[in-house]
């Protein structure tokens, strides 16, 4: 009890300048305020390294004096996978334990960790995604964790279970999980995407209990929904190539643009928006399109269209700018959001030849974190050009987290928060 009162007593019930509260960070588009530091090694600039068990490619979320973190830990037992069309190869399931963990944000002491559930899965993920691949959020109130097809679960600060919901499985023939809740007016906002009934859903954040349903075509959408401001009414964005908006009261569609082929689409980069105006990410090497959304249930408009394949690092829009990373490749492109005219690139990175993980935008600067534990940080201003490639021992394709002057990078194996000793 004593310790629950005391994180209680060091979570603030509304979010600050220093919070970074869900996928994406306050405002879900990947953009903070702070000012993380340029450079750093094993030995400066590391305020702290903290051990992950498991594996997870979920986002640290930050709130107040506390870092949460979502993780699948194998327990060793495993049993044969069915082969049939959609795994016609021999494969083994693991067993996995879900768990979520929390850390004290000064020094990465962990304070808790809670095992939300166990499960065999019942399809393999990607090799290259995990089992907790969801970014947590968080109201200050409670921290909302997606595990997919292994249940979703709100806690307390402390680390107690207030609610869960299990919504089925996700069938994505071993493509694997990936859209994070969305929290907006007290409802936690979920993207149930699949081959199978599809739907957007909205449950109640203080109990659970849902609010609407609102169906969508099937197919694999690993992306997460957006929260868009529209002449004074908020709209919530899903993306792909058929991209809707919802009206986060009711549920009620308001326009969708595009049409949904029959099977092979696969939608893993999340959109962004600059006011009203809608970035929405190519889909199977698609067409990046820009959609202005307008009011009153009018559909959407289209401003431009571009040939793309940067799908998998989601978007970042910044300054009336948009920044595409192909992360295949390493390659950087910035483009005039309202024109879609190339200003810059694509040009390969110096330091980082292949990010999964999806860029953030601090301090004016780009940090565009890699697989091999690489991390370019680029200045954006009066020209983009490199300031600093930065090493760890590990590898980063969670994407990072901002939270004021400190940046949070989740690896296969550790935490860290990389800060500038206080002066």
């Amino acid at each position: 009890m004593l310790l629950s009162l005391a994180l209680l007593c060091s979570f603030p019930p509304t979010a600050g300048p220093d919070d970074w509260s869900g996928w994406r960070g306050p405002h879900g588009d990947g953009t903070a305020d702070g000012s993380p530091p340029i450079e750093w090694s094993e030995g400066k600039n590391v305020r702290w390294k903290a051990p992950l068990p498991g594996a997870g490619l979920s986002s640290p979320i930050v709130w107040g004096t506390r870092v949460f973190v979502t993780t699948a830990v194998p327990t060793g037992k495993k049993r044969a996978g069915v082969v049939d069309e959609h795994f016609r190869e021999p494969f083994e399931l693991e067993e996995q334990e879900f768990v979520v963990l929390a850390f004290e944000r000064s020094s990465g002491k962990e304070l808790w960790r809670k095992r939300v559930h166990q499960a065999m899965p019942h399809e393999p993920t990607h090799p290259t995604n995990t089992y907790a691949t969801p970014t947590p959020a968080t109201d200050g109130e409670r921290v909302y964790c997606s595990f997919g097809s292994y249940g979703l679960y709100a806690l307390t600060p402390a680390g107690e279970l207030v609610w869960q919901v299990d919504l089925g499985d996700l069938t994505n023939n071993g493509h694997g999980e990936g859209s994070s809740p969305l929290l907006h007016d007290g409802s936690v906002i979920l993207l149930w995407a699949h081959w199978g009934d599809s739907f957007l859903i909205a449950l109640d954040a203080a109990s659970g209990k849902e609010r609407w349903r609102s169906p969508l075509p099937e197919g694999n959408n690993c992306s997460t929904p957006l929260v868009v401001h529209v002449e004074g009414e908020d709209q919530i964005v899903v993306a792909g190539k058929r991209t809707s908006a919802f009206d986060p009261a009711t549920g009620k569609e308001l326009w969708s643009f595009g049409e949904q082929e029959s099977r092979g689409n696969t939608s893993m980069a999340s959109p962004v928006a600059l006011g009203e105006l809608v970035l929405v990410p190519s889909v199977d090497r698609g067409d990046l399109r820009a959609l202005v959304a307008l009011p009153g249930g009018e559909p959407a408009e289209m401003l431009w269209s571009k040939r793309s394949s940067d799908n998998i690092p989601s978007l970042l829009a910044y300054d009336q700018r948009l920044y595409l990373l192909k992360g295949d490749s390493g390659q950087l492109t910035v483009m005039d959001s309202a024109s879609g005219d190339v200003e810059y690139g694509p040009e390969r990175l110096k330091g980082v030849s292949e990010a999964w993980a999806s860029p953030v935008i601090a301090g004016g600067r780009l940090y565009v974190a890699g697989r091999d534990g690489r991390v370019d940080v680029l200045s954006l201003a009066p020209e983009v050009r490199s300031l600093a490639v930065n090493v760890l021992e590990d590898g980063f394709d969670a994407s990072p987290a901002v939270a004021g002057n400190e940046l949070f990078l989740r690896g296969k194996s550790h935490l860290f928060c990389l800060a500038e000793p206080a002066k």
